[in-house]
């Protein structure tokens, strides 16, 4: 969903572009998080509010952690402008371990969403909810999977 590219993002050429859609990605899955926090906040009874304060807390730490990954990075400019691949796979790296953040924290907030709202039938799209949670699911792992031969 939020890879795909925007009259708001940079070219597709250039090495962070995808970190930057992953964090525009993470900052939209927040929002949704932040909506259903309020709401779990002014219907304390229908929620776990330790599990409330948990998906604040697991928000805060994708937050910290997408955030450190950017910037580590250097400038576009200066990855181009190198001879070597040690830039582009650093970006290539933090984009991976990006992905891999946000879709956790997006399967974390589904997790959260399912029994009040999935479980009840307060909410009728079963089918949408589970083919965001296996598109979720399957970035997730090719990005841990592609993580692993770049570490081999």
């Amino acid at each position: 969903m939020y890879l795909n590219p925007t009259d708001e993002q940079p070219p597709d050429d250039l090495p962070t572009t995808q970190l930057l859609r992953t964090m525009d990605g993470l900052d939209a899955i927040t929002d949704a998080a932040n909506i259903l926090v309020t709401h779990a906040r002014n219907h304390p009874e229908g929620f776990d509010q330790g599990a409330v304060d948990h998906l604040v807390h697991q928000g805060n730490q994708a937050y910290k952690v997408v955030r450190k990954l950017y910037d580590m990075l250097p400038s576009n400019d200066f990855i181009i402008s190198m001879d070597s691949y040690g830039p582009d796979l650093m970006a290539e790296y933090a984009t991976n371990a990006a992905i891999v953040v946000t879709t956790s924290f997006a399967l974390d907030l589904l997790a959260f969403y399912y029994d009040p709202f999935i479980k009840t039938g307060k909410d009728q799209r079963k089918a949408m909810f589970r083919d965001f949670q296996g598109a979720y699911q399957e970035a997730r792992d090719e990005c841990q999977s592609a993580r692993k031969v770049m570490n081999s």
